[in-house]
């Protein structure tokens, strides 16, 4: 029972990568209608929390205090990477962002460490290694120079957000129930983005509306409410560096559907990435069977 509870964890984090990557499309098209970020983020979690609730409204009803606290934690270190996510890139080149960003596959092992005081295995920590190289060869153009300046440094930060946000989900909430602990995720995070709206007040076009809210929508039904409601629900499952490394194919299929839509041109670097990741991904699970038999 377990190993199959374990194949479907890992196949939802799969689906999860592959609607991710698809997200990358519509979050270009949302920040092409120019509409403040802020709108995107609050929108896309509000529209997520919404969907979960009025699919599963009975079960989010008997919610424990334990869970809503935990949903809430989540949902903040979730909007925080967002947020710290998109100042950095807005001073920074995409390359360092890529390579930046890279990082957290590598320190949610550590943080796991720091928090539990068991060390990962060796394995662990040299496949996050390999995945991280391979997300970099993936994303980075190698005829862009890599500089640290400020941009830099709130995109690692945004990094570790990212990473605390997967090792608390899977440290702190596997007795949660799974859907009630992905709304209030997800609600907390969109009250976050209100809160931000409130105190930047940013300006909309009617044709800028009109051009973001088909890919804002999109990502609140399928990238937020479905995605995470699945990581959510597959963590509970798998360990949080399993976790992480899984979660990098999300950089292959967005730049797999980056290739079909005419938006990138295939370069030597991007096909040994995908398959060092690929490989990273593989590799986990075999270590992952031989542990259960």
């Amino acid at each position: 029972m377990r190993s199959k509870m374990h194949l479907r964890a890992v196949l939802m984090l799969m689906l999860v990568t592959v609607i991710w990557g698809s997200g990358f499309i519509a979050t270009e098209y949302a920040i092409a209608s120019k509409i403040d970020y802020a709108w995107i983020m609050a929108l896309r979690f509000l529209t997520g929390a919404l969907i979960i609730a009025i699919a599963f409204h009975q079960k989010i009803r008997l919610s424990t205090r334990k869970t809503i606290l935990h949903g809430c934690i989540a949902g903040i270190i979730l909007f925080a990477a967002f947020y710290v996510q998109t100042i950095g890139q807005s001073r920074t080149t995409v390359s360092n962002a890529a390579f930046i960003t890279a990082g957290n596959v590598v320190m949610i092992p550590f943080i796991v460490w720091l928090f539990t005081a068991k060390r990962p295995q060796l394995k662990v920590f040299l496949l996050s290694i390999l995945t991280m190289l391979g997300v970099v060869l993936l994303s980075v153009s190698f005829e862009e120079k890599l500089q640290f300046g400020t941009g830099d440094a709130f995109v690692l930060l945004c990094a570790v957000l990212f990473a605390g946000h997967i090792a608390y989900l899977g440290l702190c909430c596997k007795e949660d129930e799974a859907v009630s602990l992905a709304f209030w995720q997800l609600l907390s995070a969109a009250l976050a983005g209100v809160l931000v709206l409130l105190l930047l007040r940013p300006q909309s076009t009617p044709a800028q509306w009109q051009a973001a809210w088909m890919p804002i929508l999109y990502l609140g039904i399928f990238s937020t409410g479905a995605c995470y409601l699945m990581q959510t629900a597959a963590q509970q499952h798998v360990t949080a560096s399993e976790a992480g490394i899984i979660l990098s194919l999300e950089g292959l299929f967005g730049t797999l559907f980056s290739l079909l839509l005419g938006l990138e041109t295939l370069r030597l670097n991007m096909l040994l990435g995908g398959i060092l990741i690929t490989a990273s991904v593989m590799l986990m699970e075999y270590r992952s069977k031989k542990e259960s038999e």
